[in-house]
This record gives C-alpha cells, sequence and structure tokens, in this order.
C-alpha cells in the first residue's frame, strides 16, 4: 500500500467562485434589474459564472403539511409536533462550479437544491441544510422527492418563509464525480460554493438573504460542522449552526463500532466502513486501502455498492466482524493505519468555535454514541469556550433525533434571524 498522503494538505474552499464574506453581499445584489426572471419548470436559466438553475416543481401547503403530519412521523417512526406550513414553495435545481481539493483543484459542476417560498417579501432567511448517508446518487436535496430528510427541511422552513438550500456533494447528485463520503475538503468545497451560486438564484428571483443559518443530520451534521469550519476561516458570517446525530470525529465512531460495540448499534454501519475505505482511496489516492480494510470475499460487493450499482443488500455483512479484517480490531493497528490516520485527520471539532452551535443528539440513537453526540461541546468546553451546547432530544433513535430536533432548530433560528 502506497504511504499515507499529507494529512495536513487543505485547499481553501470558495475557489470556484472566489467565496469571501464580500462575494456573498455581492451575489446578493447581482440580479439583472430587467430580467428578475424564473426558469419555467423544464426550462434552464443560465446566470452567468457556471452557474444555472431550473424549477423542478413547485409544492404547494397542504402537501408541504403532508410531509409534516403524516410522511414525516411515518419516516421517523415517531409522532413529532411541527408548525404548519405558511406558503406553497417553488424548488429549483442549481448547477454550480466546484473543484475537487484533493485532486489539485480539477474543476468539477455539482448540483444542488434551492427552495423559495412563494412570499412577496424581498428579504429571506437562509437555512443550508447538509444531507444525511444516501447510497443512490439520486436520494439527494435537488431531488427532493427521493430524500425525506429534504421534504421535512423545505416544508418546515421554506414553508414558512425561509430560502432552503442544499448541496448534493461531490460525487452525488448530478456531479460525475466518485462519491467522496466523509472526506472533508470536498465537503467543505461543495458547500461553500454552493452559497455564492445560491445568492446569484436568489437574487434573479428578486430576493436577497443576508442572515444564513446552517445545519445538517448525520453525515449532514458532519458535513454541516466541517462547513462552519471553512466558513469561519474565510470570515463568512454564519448566525447559528445545528446538528442532530453528528458524527464530528469519525474516528472516535469507528473505533467505537470496531472496539466497544453496543447492543443497539444499528446493522447498517457496516457501510460506513465500505463507504468510507473506497472513498478514502480514491479521494486520497491510496491504491489498495480499501482491499486493506475489508475481507476479500466480500470486496466485490462493497465495491459496487460503493459505485451506486445494482446488487442484493442482503449479500452485504451486517455484522462488522465479518466485514473488516482481523487486524483492524487492534486498535493500535487501526490508529497507525493509513485508513486510521486519514479518518482521523477528518475530524471536524478541533478549532475555536466562534459561532453559536448546538449539536442534537438522542439517547437510543444506534449510529452515534452519547460521548460522540456531546464531544464537540465537551471539547470546547475543555478550552473554556462556551459556544457550543449539546442537546438532548431524549429516548430518541437515529431517526427520531433528527425528527424531534427538526423544529427545535426552527424555533431557535427565528429567534436568531429576528435578532
Amino acid at each position: 500500500m502506497a504511504a499515507t498522503p499529507n494529512l495536513n494538505r487543505r485547499h481553501l474552499a470558495g475557489g470556484a467562485l472566489g467565496l469571501t464574506a464580500g462575494a456573498l453581499v455581492h451575489a446578493s445584489a447581482v440580479a439583472p434589474a430587467l430580467a428578475q426572471g424564473t426558469a419555467a419548470q423544464g426550462g434552464t436559466r443560465q446566470l452567468g459564472g457556471g452557474v444555472s438553475y431550473t424549477q423542478i416543481g413547485r409544492w404547494d401547503v397542504e402537501r408541504l403539511n403532508r410531509i409534516l403530519a403524516v410522511d414525516t412521523p411515518a419516516f421517523a417512526q415517531l409522532p413529532v409536533a411541527y408548525t404548519p406550513a405558511r406558503q406553497a414553495v417553488r424548488l429549483f435545481k442549481v448547477a454550480y462550479p466546484s473543484v475537487v481539493p484533493e485532486r489539485d483543484n480539477r474543476p468539477v459542476t455539482l448540483s444542488g437544491l434551492v427552495a423559495v417560498p412563494e412570499t412577496d417579501a424581498p428579504r429571506l432567511p437562509l437555512v443550508s441544510y447538509q444531507h444525511g448517508t444516501v447510497y443512490r446518487k439520486n436520494e439527494v436535496p435537488s431531488a427532493p422527492e427521493n430524500s425525506p430528510e429534504t421534504q421535512l427541511m423545505i416544508a418546515q422552513f421554506a414553508g414558512q418563509g425561509y430560502a432552503l438550500i442544499g448541496a448534493d456533494y461531490i460525487g452525488m447528485g448530478d456531479s460525475r464525480e466518485p462519491q467522496g463520503y466523509m472526506v472533508k475538503g470536498s465537503h467543505q468545497q461543495a458547500t461553500a460554493d454552493l452559497l455564492p451560486a445560491a445568492h446569484a438564484v436568489l437574487a434573479d428571483l428578486g430576493k436577497t438573504a443576508p442572515a444564513l443559518m446552517i445545519a445538517g443530520w448525520s453525515q449532514g451534521g458532519y458535513v454541516t460542522m466541517a462547513m462552519l469550519e471553512r466558513l469561519e476561516q474565510l470570515g463568512v458570517p454564519v448566525r447559528a449552526a445545528a446538528t442532530a446525530s453528528a458524527p464530528v470525529d469519525p474516528w472516535c465512531s469507528l473505533n467505537g463500532f470496531l472496539n466497544f460495540p453496543r447492543p443497539i448499534d444499528a446493522s447498517w454501519v457496516t457501510t460506513l466502513f465500505i463507504l468510507c475505505g473506497f472513498s478514502y482511496e480514491t479521494y486520497y489516492s491510496v491504491p489498495g486501502l480499501a482491499r486493506s480494510l475489508l475481507r476479500p470475499e466480500f470486496y466485490d460487493v462493497s465495491l459496487a455498492a460503493y459505485k451506486d450499482e445494482p446488487i442484493d443488500p442482503a449479500t452485504v455483512p451486517t455484522s462488522v466482524r465479518s466485514l473488516v479484517q482481523a487486524e483492524y480490531f487492534d486498535a493500535a493497528f487501526f490508529r497507525r493505519s493509513a485508513f486510521g490516520r486519514l479518518i482521523a485527520a477528518n475530524q471536524a471539532y478541533r478549532w475555536v468555535i466562534r459561532t453559536p452551535t448546538r449539536n442534537y443528539y438522542g439517547e437510543q440513537d444506534e449510529v452515534i454514541s452519547l460521548g460522540a453526540g456531546t464531544l464537540a461541546m465537551h471539547f470546547q468546553q475543555a478550552i473554556n469556550n462556551d459556544t457550543v451546547t449539546a442537546v438532548s432530544t431524549g429516548a430518541t433513535t437515529h431517526r427520531g433525533t433528527f425528527a424531534r430536533a427538526v423544529p427545535e432548530w426552527k424555533a431557535w433560528f427565528d429567534a436568531v434571524a429576528a435578532a
């Protein structure tokens, strides 16, 4: 196996669109006064700079409230009271330029969602939502019919006057790249570069969105924290950041599955090893990394799963012991292995966080332990920083934690946006 690449190597996000705090303001102000347009359903509107958008749907208030009252409780297997939607929402798929930091800033075109309420208000609060782990390229924000989590965010936020955006990530949605699962730099790049593109779309629709909040669930909670780190580095103001079930330290979480499994651990945590193994091999250029991690009898089906090829889910092991090579259960080996060092470098909480942040966690979450759910707060408290608060949603599962966190995000963001 090749030597581990430089784990400290990172490129600034925003390279493709020149993302700075000033650029976001500028992007909101560049709407052509004579063409405050909207892309008709199925038609694409070009905005320049490689940004374009297409209207992909309009969800009325009845549809939005059905998501809140029926669809989400069924998805989460948990009754939750949400504030009803007040406005219909127009949904737009946006295409925007970005780069892949781990591949020498190779230019790429990515896709994402911009959801805009039907309101005469010219100024809207803005929420950037980062989606959780999905296994198909089309289960992403820009394809909201395939994404129950995105549906909830649209109904709860855009249905009440927020502009909502969401990146599909590099390797997902319309991206032609391989999936870059838990690859920190690529996640930072995709989410940061969507911001000026989304502001340009909103400006073309005659809207501005000066107040930014960010949120995400599961993998998206990790991406939210990584995005926050990059935006703070760039001086882009974020009013508030919120997560649910966020694996802010993937090395910590995978160590738990390997060495300290819990009876409630989800059967699908094996897929986390698969997606990370192949993503890190690909993006950090470490040939043979996935093969060193996975038992040979499951290598081919794991590769097919990573590539989003048709497989029988029953052929993917649900036991970490069955999937992962025996030596990785030695904590010392895991720590010094190329995979262990790469995943340790991809943490998303060890900096001085300036933005008010709330990490929601569930006490019966089958993926994120209590320790992992409160880790960012405890680290910040260790340096006497009180900007991060961990909030329990009670005895909730992974999905239940998200379902209960969302209305609390909404109440908090309402207060922050009004301040």
